[in-house]
């Protein structure tokens, strides 16, 4: 990447009304103005944007937006000569310009509306949309968006190409039935494009493949018109990987020999809580190629959610950048040009962040994170295990994420091909693999050789019960390993994990001081037929061969709660099954460690620190100590990184705020009544506050050690003794660089 800087602090800025309200005060010279004060090396423009309007001069394909004075010619030039990038977005499948020109080359439902990019309302109908989605299998691919790649860069001489919003998905509410999708189609599979879900259906697992085939095919295009165009020049993708139910993460893994990095849109981190952002760019870093070393580019809004004349407070700016860099990812700051002109504060806030930022850039260029807990998210299970409610196996994921952030472990996530290529147990102590439902033959044998060879597995649920050519093993993947046979789920409302009690051997070595009874299954949000969430009460029966039995499975009394709120409480534990719940079974070297229920969504669903100790207290047995710790509460942030062999690095940033609201609704009920307050409140971050006595262990050769704090410029000389090195921050504000190494 080097027409991009070696770390990238970014500026994007979006001119996205229709009429341009603030077009004609934008010109390049504010932009670096503003690029210069904020101390950002990279600006992120439109070239062309979702009306179908350019912003320079010259073009032979669409109209130049009449009201802008921005021309990015002239930006990219000045730019230049101020050492700042410039990364134009362009080629967005939004386009109205095209769209009124050839309406048959817009996407369109399987009952004939235009798909849209725009948030309507689901009772209006759609009437000259605005952001109409053309079709990348129509005409509109070889007479505008390669032309566009090839114009666009050569008139502007930009540094780098963002496809922002190229959209082509698999989903049936949101999938193309054009006349070109379903002709190619027909042509390329013999089959006719199906019209309704249907997984046992070959046509409908081939159309669902095929989508994501031809969005590769034509970004491979756009990649060789790049090349043709501006040789060198890097080609971005935004993912948007916590939107559009994240399937264009699987275009990012399938496309990754063609693109040269990800931009990772956030724009739902208002409505998280911390740990979003850091999950999003480790997950695009290992779907573009974990040890690639492209840039993963992860955004923070400026503005307040959909708010984007309003900008957050200064807190919320600082603390977003940096949990973006700490979880490896490189920031872009994104304001709207309304914001610009009514409400520009969060640019001081950035400033502020940015001009820390490029003072301790030398921590950050090369740094590679500390390899410990590999946590497995896998897209073809997110598409197909999970095929109507990917959120059920994201949210398992994420739970676990959550988990190791809380309890300070260093992680990242590993993709399919990381699992089928092998994975070496000094490297990664610890896989976790999280509702794996599916697992091809290569990777299961992998997985067996890890464990085999020392490594510690960490499944739950499912794993490998189906295989990626859509089989079944009627079983669990490695169930030799596992130490035990999968007979089925059981499909509860609720279910307990019962781990005995006092008196009990397995209880005093495991879970002494937690109640004998931990429940799984929660009430049902919707609350339209069911009082339960049905698939959170799900639990795999098993039985044992050789794994040791740390829990079992218990019912409920009832189907749900009597108390309280009568059909939405839960209910009592009741008798308890010959069903394991949570199993350890030694094989070889290693362990694999088994939990019969969806332990990482309850997590992230409930937050109980029950469900994180069912996690932490086996790992804490089995598996070895990580090279470097955090001791803090769990709401401080750490992140590990090692640099030029023998440098450590920690960031800590510190997420212990102000009493934050995210407040969502309950879900309806038969007797419905007016709400009593709004049950939509989402605060953002305005106070940070200070944590004492942070303490940072490292595994380290005895020796002195020099431990420097980057963000304050401190220093300290420390004695590492047999046992390592400590060293206590007296009080960590809002954000803490550490770094340490050997003082020479």
């Amino acid at each position: 990447m080097s027409r991009l800087p070696r770390f990238v602090r970014a500026l994007q800025f979006n001119i996205e009304d229709q009429y341009g309200f603030f077009a004609d005060k934008v010109t390049a010279d504010l932009l670096l103005e503003i690029a210069e004060k904020v101390r950002a090396n990279t600006l992120i423009v439109f070239a062309r944007d979702a009306w179908g309007r350019v912003f320079y001069d010259g073009s032979k394909l669409y109209p130049k937006h009449t009201r802008s004075r921005l021309d990015v010619r002239e930006l990219v030039a000045k730019a230049r000569e101020k050492g700042v990038k410039v990364i134009i977005m362009a080629l967005h499948t939004a386009n109205r310009h095209i769209f009124r020109l050839h309406p048959d080359w817009a996407q369109r439902t399987k009952d004939g509306e235009v798909i849209v990019l725009e948030h309507v309302p689901v009772d209006e109908r759609i009437v000259d949309p605005h952001w109409p989605q053309i079709c990348i299998n129509s005409p509109a691919m070889e007479e505008f968006f390669i032309p566009e790649a090839r114009e666009a860069m050569k008139i502007t001489g930009a540094d780098g190409l963002l496809l922002d919003s190229f959209r082509y998905l698999p989903d049936l509410s949101k999938a193309c039935y054009c006349r070109y999708c379903r002709d190619l189609f027909r042509r390329e599979t013999g089959f006719d494009l199906p019209h309704r879900k249907d997984l046992d259906s070959e046509a409908y697992r081939l159309a669902w493949e095929w989508r994501y085939r031809k969005t590769v095919e034509a970004l491979k295009r756009v990649k060789h018109a790049l090349e043709e165009a501006a040789p060198g020049a890097p080609l971005l993708f935004n993912s948007h990987p916590a939107g559009w139910a994240g399937r264009a993460n699987r275009v990012a893994e399938l496309a990754r020999d063609y693109l040269d990095g990800v931009f990772a849109e956030a724009s739902e981190v208002d409505v998280k809580g911390p740990g979003l952002l850091t999950f999003i760019a480790k997950l695009s870093r290992s779907l573009i190629g974990r040890d690639s070393r492209k840039p993963v580019l992860v955004t923070r809004n400026l503005f307040h959610f959909v708010r984007t004349p309003q900008s957050v407070p200064a807190p919320t700016v600082r603390q977003g950048i940096r949990e973006i860099v700490a979880a490896g990812g490189m920031p872009v700051a994104t304001m709207f040009s309304s914001q610009l002109f009514t409400d520009p504060r969060a640019l001081d806030a950035l400033s502020q962040v940015y001009s820390e930022l490029e003072r301790i850039e030398e921590y950050l260029v090369g740094a590679q994170p500390l390899k410990y807990a590999g946590l497995v998210y896998s897209t073809f299970t997110h598409d197909w295990f999970v095929h109507d409610r990917p959120d059920y196996y994201v949210g398992e994921v994420e739970g676990f994420a959550y988990m190791l952030m809380h309890s300070h472990r260093p992680w990242c996530i590993l993709s399919d091909s990381d699992l089928e290529n092998g994975l070496d147990p000094k490297e990664w102590p610890v896989v976790i693999t999280p509702s794996l439902g599916v697992l091809s033959d290569r990777a299961e044998e992998s997985l067996k050789r890890y464990v085999e060879e020392g490594g510690i597995l960490v499944a739950t649920s499912v794993l490998g019960v189906m295989r990626k050519d859509f089989t079944y093993r009627l079983s669990l993947a490695a169930q030799d390993v596992l130490g035990i046979h999968y007979e089925g789920r059981m499909r509860l409302g609720y279910v307990y994990i019962n781990l005995g009690g006092p008196g009990d051997p397995v209880y005093e070595e495991y879970w002494a001081g937690l109640p004998e009874s931990i429940p799984f299954g929660d009430h049902n949000t919707a609350f339209r037929r069911t009082r339960w969430d049905p698939r959170l009460g799900e639990a795999s029966r098993i039985v044992t061969t050789t794994a040791r039995v740390l829990a079992r499975l218990q019912m409920p009394r009832k189907p749900w709660g009597y108390e309280y709120t009568l059909g939405r409480s839960l209910p009592p534990p009741g008798p308890l099954l010959d069903a394991p719940a949570i199993t350890i079974n030694k094989y070889g070297e290693g362990y694999a460690v088994f939990y019969a229920v969806k332990l990482g969504i309850h997590y992230n669903r409930l937050g109980h620190p029950d469900y994180l100790e069912l996690f932490t207290r086996v790992l804490e047995r089995v598996a070895p100590k990580p090279l470097v710790e955090v001791e803090a509460p769990d709401t401080v942030q750490a992140e590990y990184y090692r640099q030029d062999g023998d440098r450590i690095i920690v960031h800590l940033v510190n997420h212990t705020y102000n009493q934050r609201i995210l407040d969502a609704p309950v879900g309806a009920a038969r007797q419905a009544l007016p709400p009593f307050d709004p049950t939509y409140s989402i605060h953002p971050i305005r106070n940070v506050i200070p944590v004492a006595g942070v303490k940072v262990r490292a595994r380290l050769p005895e020796g002195r050690y020099k431990v420097r704090l980057a963000i304050t410029g401190e220093e300290a000389t420390v004695e590492a003794s047999r046992r390592g090195l400590e060293y206590t921050l007296n009080e960590l504000g809002e954000y803490e660089v550490v770094v340490i190494e050997p003082k020479r």
